[in-house]
């Protein structure tokens, strides 16, 4: 059964106006953000970063609850809690790709009442252990891509779910990606001349593509590029 079209979204910066890890990192007071641990990202990575993050969180008391709030009260980006429920309502099916993690899409989703317009969310499983503290296990760890990161490659979970749902029956006439960041490059340069790439206007993923428009460099861009700086204007191109 062919359908219209697969839209993919990133999550940090694209569907929520901030970034989730980083503000839950926030909460925790400035002197436990010690140089050992910022360079903790550098040394290992983010989600081994993220874990010791929240392993300081519950070491101040500082709760799910708490992090809820905080998650809850993260703003939408301008337009795209009506583009999300519009795109579902016209039948697009829906995906998310994040390097955030299960627990922090989950809370904000279902804060919006929009997780039931997503067909389904690859990221970084977390959990919640007995004593209360949330831990995070990588996706999956990769080395067969250099433009993603250890734990995430985006356009190979993109490429997976493709051959998954066709194997399903399901063939996509095209193939829609909206995004903001660096790592949003590797899945953006798998679409095909029939596919559309949404980058996010002052944002890295733009600056970027038009580096490989620009430049010989291997990898070629063939998706038409639409730039956006709302919903609104995304929702308003699909529809015509």
């Amino acid at each position: 059964m062919d359908l219209p079209t697969l839209i993919v979204f990133d999550f940090d910066h694209t569907i929520v106006d901030d970034n989730t890890d980083l503000i839950v990192r926030n909460l925790l007071p400035d002197d436990q953000l010690t140089d050992e641990v910022q360079n903790l990202y550098l040394k290992n990575g983010w989600t081994l970063y993220m874990n010791k993050i929240f392993e300081l969180l519950h070491k101040n008391s500082i709760g799910l609850k708490e992090i809820e709030a905080a998650i809850i009260d993260i703003p939408s980006t301008p337009g795209f809690d009506v583009l999300i429920k519009e795109l579902h309502i016209l039948g697009y099916e829906i995906i998310i790709i994040s390097d955030s993690n299960s627990l922090l899409i989950d809370i904000w989703l279902k804060s919006r009442q929009l997780d039931k317009s997503i067909s389904k969310v690859f990221t970084n499983p977390a959990h919640v252990s007995d004593d209360g503290m949330i831990k995070i296990n990588m996706y999956h760890v990769q080395d067969f891509c250099k433009l993603s990161m250890i734990n995430l490659c985006k356009g190979h979970i993109l490429e997976n779910y493709i051959k998954e749902r066709l194997e399903e029956g399901i063939h996509f006439k095209r193939i829609a990606y909206v995004g903001d960041g660096k790592n949003d490059l590797c899945p953006v340069l798998r679409l095909s001349e029939n596919d559309l790439a949404f980058p996010r206007i002052d944002y890295p993923l733009l600056k970027k593509l038009k580096e490989y428009q620009t430049n010989d460099i291997t990898h070629t861009v063939k998706a038409t590029i639409i730039p956006w700086s709302n919903g609104h204007e995304i929702l308003h191109y699909l529809n015509n």
